[in-house]
C-alpha cells in the first residue's frame, strides 16, 4: 500500500503535523502561535496562522522563500525531492542534520521512495 503523500512536503515535512498548517481549525493552537510571535510582530493575531502547503498555491504556502521548495518545484518541476536524479542531494543531507525533525523528513522521503 503506498503512503499518503497528501500532506508531505516536497522535503519530507508532514504538514498534518505543523501547527502553523493546523491553526486555522484549532483555536488552541493559533492562540499559542500568537503568544509564541508576539513582540516579533505587530498586532499578531490568530488569523495570521495558516498554510496551503508548500506544493499548493505559492502565495497560500507559510514559507514562500524556501530553497528546497525553489529547487524541486519551481527549477526542476518535481513533486518531492525524492524524483530527482541527485536525491539526496548534499545541500538536503546538510539541511537534514539541522534538526531531528528534518533527519525524520528526509527519511520519510527515502522511505516513500523506497516504496514506489
Amino acid at each position: 500500500m503506498k503512503k499518503e503523500t497528501n500532506l508531505i512536503s516536497v522535503c519530507g515535512l508532514n504538514c498534518g503535523e505543523c501547527e502553523i498548517y493546523n491553526a486555522p481549525k484549532n483555536v488552541e493552537i493559533a492562540e499559542k502561535l500568537v503568544t509564541h510571535f508576539y513582540g516579533m510582530w505587530d498586532n499578531v493575531k490568530t488569523s495570521d496562522f495558516h498554510c496551503g502547503t508548500c506544493r499548493g498555491d505559492r502565495s497560500e504556502c507559510w514559507t514562500e522563500e524556501c530553497w528546497i521548495r525553489e529547487c524541486c518545484i519551481e527549477n526542476k518541476k518535481l513533486d518531492f525531492c525524492f524524483e530527482c536524479n541527485e536525491f539526496p542531494c548534499n545541500k538536503l543531507i546538510e539541511w537534514s542534520k539541522e534538526s531531528e525533525k528534518y533527519a525524520n523528513a528526509l527519511q520519510t522521503l527515502k522511505n516513500i521512495k523506497k516504496n514506489r
